[in-house]
């Protein structure tokens, strides 16, 4: 039974829309279903009875459907659900779970949709493009008789390793990109930041007050010491200490 007969560049999309098409079907024939059964016996029965219905048409028979095209050279008839190899060159596998991998969707192994069918009608055998950009690489073929999957690519250590290399490489010449840009605007941050002026107090300690500027600090870090002691006398005498003994060191 075909869902379909579609042309080939609307049949992947009527496959993939084909769940939801079923869903409304079941669902309508479901409920016509019930109101029918609910005529001619227990409402209860007729439930269980239409819902088993719908289990088996929705999951055994919709859900097994396949969608049809015509081969547009030779008008052959080709159910989608035809056993395919896949076209990919780095596959190539068979894919024989074709009611829910045909050829219109995708390979089961590489994940990959193809571009393309080759009619497998033996007076024909053209190429069957299913998406409009033509591409003829990957192109599904049918599975014939005896037919093996290509076995899977070899793995190359060798560029494996080169590949591996070249990453760190290119990681290398980021850090080092990274840090010099990092020294060149440090270098221009500096530049740019404005010369900060000493205070007093801080000329004092590194020597550059003359004699006249150092007693003019004295006073005015003696009458800081005078508030911040005001009520602690010995506190205060200290911090006089303190002050004498920073002004003797700078003469």
């Amino acid at each position: 039974m075909i869902t379909i007969t579609s042309n080939q560049y609307t049949a992947r999309a009527w496959f993939k829309s084909r769940k939801s098409i079923n869903l409304v079907i079941v669902f309508v024939g479901f409920a016509a279903l019930v109101f029918f059964l609910q005529t001619l016996m227990y409402p209860l029965i007729a439930d269980v009875i239409a819902l088993g219905i719908a289990y088996i048409v929705f999951f055994h028979i919709l859900a097994k459907r396949a969608i049809a095209i015509t081969c547009p050279h030779c008008n052959g008839y080709i159910e989608t659900n035809t056993p395919w190899r896949c076209g990919n060159p780095n596959c190539q596998q068979n894919n024989e779970r074709v009611d829910d991998f045909p050829f219109v969707y995708h390979c089961e192994h590489c994940g990959v949709e193809p571009k393309a069918y080759q009619c497998h009608h033996n007076q024909c055998g053209k190429i069957i493009f299913l998406s409009k950009d033509k591409l003829t690489t990957l192109c599904a073929t049918l599975i014939r008789s005896g037919g093996k999957s290509a076995p899977p690519p070899r793995k190359n250590p060798a560029a494996d390793k080169i590949v591996q290399e070249n990453e760190a490489i290119r990681e290398t010449e980021y850090k080092l990109r990274k840090a010099k840009l990092d020294l060149e605007l440090k270098g221009i941050a500096e530049k740019l930041e404005p010369i900060k002026v000493k205070s007093k107090r801080e000329r004092m300690r590194t020597g550059l007050l003359n004699r006249t500027e150092i007693d003019d600090e004295v006073k005015r870090m003696k009458a800081d010491a005078d508030k911040e002691f005001a009520n602690d006398e010995p506190g205060r005498l200290q911090r006089y200490k303190d002050i004498e003994d920073l002004a003797r060191e700078e003469l």
